[in-house]
């Protein structure tokens, strides 16, 4: 039997990367203080200040009106746009002018719109990093090292590399129990789209509780 190799922590991939230069443009460092490790870590967008579309509506249907009626939103989205201060979580909507001076510590959002399939019109924002439209643009105080600064890197959750809670949900416990009928803190039980949800839920049961169980010096099939 070939004598085995001494284990080496090499890291996990997403701290390499941001190491590497590969990281998002926004990261945080974290430190565990029991082991002393220190990695990187996405930035939530509950971590970011944030404007949505939504909070515009009611300026914007002011915007609108005109003695004969609304305005088509085609051409507010292409007379106005969105100054954003991101510290004091404040907005005002100024005519679209490269002319106009933007102050201090405030973010220039454009605005643009598109048809749905019922044919009605929507309003979106235009992400300042990669000029697509979004239906919310985000602030984050992180730079790409990890280290807080005071100018804020604002974008859409993609360009930012944020990380959504309810995209992670599908990896604990809490949802593994609505998915298998466990939880008794719903008002109503968890309605799954296939077996797919169901395998994957009986998944993550078993590994959560077979690291439990390995913690414990309990060894598990």
């Amino acid at each position: 039997m070939s004598k085995s190799q001494p284990y080496e922590r090499i890291g996990d991939a997403f701290s390499l990367a941001v190491e590497r230069g590969d990281g998002p443009p926004t990261v945080q460092l974290e430190h565990n203080e029991r082991t002393g490790r220190q990695f990187f870590k996405r930035v939530p967008v509950q971590a970011c200040r944030s404007l949505p579309v939504a909070s515009l509506a009611g300026s914007v249907a002011a915007r609108r009106r005109t003695l004969t009626g609304l305005e088509p939103l085609a051409d507010i989205a292409a007379r106005l746009a969105v100054e954003w201060q991101p510290d004091a979580n404040t907005f005002q909507i100024v005519p679209n002018s490269a002319s106009t001076e933007l102050r201090q510590e405030w973010r220039r959002v454009q605005l643009t719109y598109a048809t749905t399939g019922r044919g009605a019109q929507r309003l979106w924002l235009v992400c300042p990093r990669c000029g697509g439209r979004c239906g919310v643009v985000y602030a984050s105080p992180w730079n790409a090292e990890g280290v807080e600064q005071a100018a804020a890197l604002v974008g859409c959750r993609k360009c930012l590399g944020l990380s959504d809670v309810s995209r992670q949900r599908h990896k604990t416990l809490d949802w593994t129990y609505d998915v298998m009928g466990l939880s008794r803190e719903i008002p109503k039980p968890y309605r799954r789209r296939g077996d797919g949800a169901l395998r994957r839920a009986n998944g993550v049961f078993d590994r959560r509780w077979a690291r439990v169980f390995r913690k414990l010096g309990i060894e598990t099939d």
